[in-house]
């Protein structure tokens, strides 16, 4: 059929999957009309945004966000959402819905009066009486408008596009609130004067600058009692911490890079929440005990000071469900404590990323599964067998130095996908051999090699890695390029940032004998 000539009737023919769909998926499905045409859209942010409608009901089996995962596998099922890019684990990551069914999307949205999408300035100003509003576009004049734009109505705001300053302290009843732009578009400073109030906020997703008045914004997102997703990440901010563990009902809170927010104490319950993303805990504030977060999925964690390696470690021995876990600062003190095979979450654990301390206490014990190195500028990481969890399909360890028992203990982990590793820059370590064993890394598909000033010999033996479609070297002089590369079948990009000239023969062997491979340096 063509759409240019049967517009509506290619609509009719589709809408017969929309019709057949129950009302909560009939709703979730409406909710792609939201975003602009073509768009890639994150799944994590969408099953938030979901499951603060309350579009998606209660089971006793599952928490909220996981039947909306099944929601929306059932519409991918369907044909109606299309996979774009899938995650280090297999999972969804992205999705996008076809033109055609967008438009579907967009006019059951608007006989509904679900949800209006204002995709021109002249859109904005007919839609007084929508409850849910989506923004798709930036003109010079929209602060103006958005200023004179008056709609007590109004639940939802979405915008996408360049940021905007928006006054939205006069809708009352609003409980989605979404700057769904990248972080790269950030506004120069958030204007706090323009968010008070909001008190029935279920869903906050910013991407400004706050520096500056941590007080004023952390007594505003105090005031929301029903918090639940709490998105900063593309945002500056200081410590929130006095503020935003007085919001008992958070699911979600992500915080910037910088680490300064301190972690949820030890006196409140946060047994609902799930991801915790980017806060730091230090002794001083955290003495009382570890915070109940048993229920957290997600966990980002800075330590600050070495000596509270007992306090994180009883902390993920309360994290059953832990999935991803991100540790930065650890100390050979704290490594040689950390036995996985203990922890509740050993068979969960998905995405590992370790970042060692700069400064640290050297373990010279040698014992194995810790660190240990001849002197007090290395850090070299010894592995023995079962050292990691055994289902990590992303690894990415910071600041480490291996030699090569570790490194053939790694190529072990059948389901790693993604491996990570940056040395310490430092040029005396025990190995300067990398030895990779044929059937070692079966599932690897990218592997990244940043800072070995240790390694000039790399051995790989035919049969490993037969899944690994890019390889990432760069800052690891005197290592040469592998004339091996090229029985790896899978390669596809190569990426040597390493002295390209010392290895220009090897180089041009390797491109003669695998034309399919693409060279970036």
């Amino acid at each position: 059929m063509s759409w240019q000539v049967d517009g509506s009737k290619c609509i009719d023919v589709i809408a017969t999957s929309y019709e057949y769909l129950p009302l909560a998926k009939k709703l979730c499905f409406l909710y792609f009309a939201a975003y602009p045409e073509d768009s890639e859209i994150n799944i994590t942010h969408l099953l938030r945004i979901w499951v603060a409608e309350r579009l998606i009901p209660q089971e006793d089996t599952r928490t909220l966000e996981e039947t909306a995962m099944c929601f929306l596998e059932d519409l991918i099922q369907r044909s109606m959402v299309q996979v774009s890019r899938k995650n280090y684990d297999g999972s969804i990551m992205y999705c996008r819905v076809h033109d055609v069914l967008r438009d579907l999307a967009i006019q059951r949205a608007k006989e509904m009066n679900f949800l209006t999408v204002c995709s021109k300035p002249d859109d904005l100003m007919s839609c007084n009486k929508a409850r849910r509003v989506a923004i798709n576009y930036y003109s010079l004049n929209i602060n103006e408008m958005m200023g004179d734009y008056a709609n007590p109505n109004i639940r939802s705001l979405l915008l996408f596009g360049k940021p905007f300053k928006l006054d939205c302290s006069k809708y009352r009843v609003l409980k989605v609130l979404g700057c769904m732009m990248s972080w790269y578009l950030m506004e120069e400073k958030v204007v706090l004067e323009k968010f008070k109030g909001l008190p029935h906020l279920r869903y906050l997703k910013l991407v400004s600058k706050i520096e500056g008045k941590e007080h004023e914004f952390g007594k505003w997102i105090m005031g929301m009692k029903y918090l639940e997703t709490l998105d900063l990440e593309g945002s500056t901010h200081g410590d929130l911490s006095k503020w935003i563990w007085q919001v008992k009902t958070l699911r979600h809170a992500i915080l910037d890079g910088s680490y300064r927010t301190q972690g949820p104490p030890a006196s409140v319950d946060f047994s609902n929440l799930q991801t915790l993303l980017r806060v730091n805990y230090n002794n001083s504030r955290h003495a009382s005990g570890s915070p109940n977060i048993t229920k957290v999925r997600q966990l980002e964690v800075k330590v600050d000071e070495k000596y509270f390696s007992e306090e994180i470690i009883t902390l993920l021995h309360k994290l059953e469900h832990l999935a991803h876990l991100v540790i930065i600062g650890i100390s050979s003190m704290d490594f040689r404590k950390i036995i996985w095979k203990d922890f509740p979450f050993y068979k969960n654990l998905k995405y590992l990323t370790i970042t060692m301390k700069e400064s640290m206490e050297v373990a010279d014990d040698g014992n194995e599964g810790v660190l240990t190195t001849d002197n007090d500028d290395n850090k070299t990481l010894v592995l023995s067998d079962d050292t990691l969890p055994p289902h990590l399909a992303y690894l990415e360890l910071r600041e480490f130095d291996f030699v090569s028992d570790s490194m053939s203990v790694l190529q072990k982990l059948e389901n790693l996908k993604i491996l990570i590793i940056t040395g310490s820059g430092k040029e005396n370590v025990l190995s300067r051999r990398f030895r990779y064993s044929a059937g070692g890394f079966k599932q690897l598909e990218e592997l990244a090699i940043f800072d070995y000033k240790v390694v000039d010999e790399w051995e790989i033996e035919t049969g490993t890695m037969p899944m690994l479609k890019e390889l990432v070297v760069c800052n690891c002089d005197p290592l040469r390029v592998p004339l091996e590369l090229v029985h790896l079948p899978s390669l596809k990009s190569l990426c040597w940032y390493t002295k390209i000239q010392t290895n220009k023969d090897v180089i041009h062997h390797i491109l003669e004998q695998r034309p399919d491979v693409l060279l970036r340096n």
